[in-house]
């Protein structure tokens, strides 16, 4: 826990990397990352995970051959919400007051997912992933806080 934990609220690339290889020695023997990606796809596909468009290329989300849905991504978030370590991943995301996230930059992309704590006590999956923007970052980031700033008052 506490290194998802650390990993989350850093960023840490390299850790997160060695967490997928430790995913995958753990449950075949073998420290690689393609035992780290079929260990994923396995247990996503236990799960009914949408794979519809899902590229796994690394553990840290550096690499831009990774694809993913939004869609994907929230209909997984709402998922892990029914399992025993939902409230610890929810803890790992970054606290934006009522935006509990994960970040992601790459030159060009932006993305964020997560939860969203409504007004009302209910808590929301949602993920926001805009590619070939033009301007700033921060300028990306104040577009994503007004997309979802409406949806706190639910």
């Amino acid at each position: 826990v506490d290194i998802i934990y650390y990993t989350n609220q850093k960023s840490d690339n390299a850790l997160a990397e060695s967490l997928l290889k430790t995913v995958g020695f753990y449950k075949t023997g073998n420290v690689s990352l393609e035992s780290g990606r079929e260990t994923i796809v396995r247990h996503l596909e236990e799960k009914r995970y949408d794979f519809d468009g899902l590229v796994l290329a690394d553990g840290s989300g550096l690499s831009r051959a990774n694809k993913v849905k939004p869609i994907s991504q929230v209909k997984f978030l709402a998922d892990v919400m029914k399992e025993k370590y939902y409230d610890d991943l929810f803890k790992s995301g970054n606290n934006y007051g009522q935006i509990f996230a994960k970040t992601g930059t790459l030159n060009g992309v932006k993305c964020l997912a997560g939860y969203i704590k409504t007004r009302d006590g209910r808590i929301l999956s949602f993920s926001l992933l805009i590619n070939g923007y033009l301007g700033s970052v921060d300028q990306i980031k104040a577009r994503m806080e007004q997309l979802l700033e409406p949806v706190i008052d639910l």
